[in-house]
């Protein structure tokens, strides 16, 4: 039970860091690359159960829940990939990159509007 839940925290922890880097990627289109993100959880949420019994089956309680530990243990390093190359990813995101042009010439254009 106890492990269960630091996985649990372990999980949300990683999913608000995630839901945060896409907030600040996506600025504007935020509530879309965080619904895209929560149906791609839902999805996986929802097959991972398929996958438990022949998994247990063939690995054996103490193997399978050792893999699904390392996955998570793989997992805990996204949030300090975002911290580290997140700017990296965002210049080379074509829709980043297309955001951020679209908001400078915003920008431009509100400035030369609110000068006159």
């Amino acid at each position: 039970m106890i492990p269960g839940v630091w996985f649990g925290i372990g999980y949300v922890l990683i999913f608000i860091a995630m839901l945060n880097y896409l907030t600040d990627a996506y600025e504007q289109h935020s509530a879309s690359a965080q619904a895209a993100a929560s149906t791609m959880r839902s999805i996986a949420a929802a097959c991972l159960p398929f996958a438990s019994r022949p998994m247990y089956g063939n690995l054996g309680i103490h193997l399978a829940s050792c893999l699904l530990g390392f996955i998570a243990l793989l997992m805990a390093v996204i949030p300090f990939v975002f911290i580290r190359y997140g700017d990296w990813i965002r210049r080379n995101s074509p829709f980043c990159r297309r955001s951020i042009e679209e908001e400078t010439k915003r920008q431009e254009t509100h400035e030369v509007t609110s000068a006159k």
